[in-house]
């Protein structure tokens, strides 16, 4: 079977979370087939990930094709092994526009059954294993024997040489000299996340005691207006912003040359994971968002703070906490300054 397959085509059409939690999947399929080309389908969003990882021959973008065309492109392709990651029903058209004699998926109703002839069933909202390791399941699938022969959890995210030149630029420029906190305090909306006023004032009692401490606040650009509010609110010297209009990878490239990462469930928290970074991430309980499910998976240097932990009052309709307290400021407090080594 290892030297049959000349060609897999693996789908990835989640969210940047979702693409840094695929790259153990992207790793070991090629390890497991080093000769067989690895083709990655992916969003306008994510596909910088995919594309710098070294053992991916190529990345389709889904988006540039209109739905007709993309079928017909991934037919042309005649791969032999399909494996969808994620699954709806427009990757399922893929897969069967695909013509793979081996399509793989998760199996979640009666139509990807038939669609994955060598499914795997997935009940992910039970939330048992890292969203990783549910994907790996689907690699697994191939071969088990190959892959138990093979495995290795690589989680390594590699940045682009344009990404780590424009991070030294915006360093050398900003004058950002010694210890570095980086914040991203946004996401896109889907998660539970403090209010802005709440980082605002957070940040404002770690930098007052803390002034040596350089802040970077991570945002996309056009989230650059209220990122300034942190600027104008905190009113302190040696607080940024970094508002990416450019390479996806540009935010990972600052995020390494931070000492320090502080933000939500989202995908830039999950680029520091992969950067091995310390990380202090905040997290809900809820089991469908949960750190089992959407951790940062082979980085030991996490500390999660759990606002609505333990409380079953918790309002999940709404996106920001009603748990968050004073006392869970302090507690973030206090993990700031264990790792600055400064005040708390």
């Amino acid at each position: 079977m290892k030297k049959q397959i000349k060609r897999i085509i693996i789908s990835n059409t989640g969210k940047i979370r979702d693409t840094i939690l695929s790259i153990p999947s992207f790793f070991m399929a090629k390890k497991m087939y080093p000769d067989a080309e690895i083709i990655v389908l992916a969003n306008k969003s994510n596909y910088e990930i995919a594309r710098n990882l070294p053992y991916i021959n190529r990345v389709l973008i889904i988006d540039d094709y209109k739905k007709s065309e993309i079928e017909d492109k991934i037919a042309y392709f005649n791969a032999d092994v399909f494996i969808a990651l994620y699954t709806d029903s427009f990757v399922k058209k893929l897969a069967k526009a695909s013509k793979a004699k081996i399509k793989i998926g998760p199996i979640t109703s009666i139509s990807s059954f038939f669609t994955y002839r060598h499914g795997v069933f997935q009940k992910r909202e039970n939330a048992l294993k890292n969203e990783a390791e549910y994907n790996l399941d689907l690699i697994k699938k191939l071969n088990k024997k190959l892959f138990k022969d093979n495995y290795e959890l690589n989680t390594k995210l590699y940045l682009s040489n344009s990404s780590k030149i424009a991070a030294d630029t915006f360093f050398k420029e900003s004058k950002i000299i010694g210890n570095t906190l980086i914040v991203n305090p946004f996401t896109g909306g889907s998660n539970k996340n403090l209010t802005d006023e709440q980082y605002i004032t957070l940040l404002k009692k770690f930098k007052k005691k803390n002034r040596d401490v350089k802040i970077i606040i991570l945002c996309d650009i056009n989230q650059e207006e209220r990122a300034y509010k942190f600027i104008e609110e905190i009113k302190q010297d040696g607080v940024y912003i970094f508002p990416n209009g450019g390479d996806l990878l540009n935010i990972a490239a600052i995020i390494n040359m931070g000492d320090l990462y502080l933000g939500p469930i989202t995908g830039p928290t999950q680029m520091a994971g992969a950067l091995k970074k310390d990380v202090i991430a905040i997290y809900p309980e809820k089991l469908s968002c949960s750190k089992v499910r959407w951790g940062l998976l082979n980085n030991d240097k996490v500390v999660y703070i759990i606002p609505d932990e333990n409380n079953r009052n918790e309002n999940y309709k709404k996106k920001n906490f009603n748990s968050y307290d004073e006392e869970t400021e302090n507690i973030i407090l206090t993990e700031l300054g264990k790792h600055f080594r400064f005040n708390v």
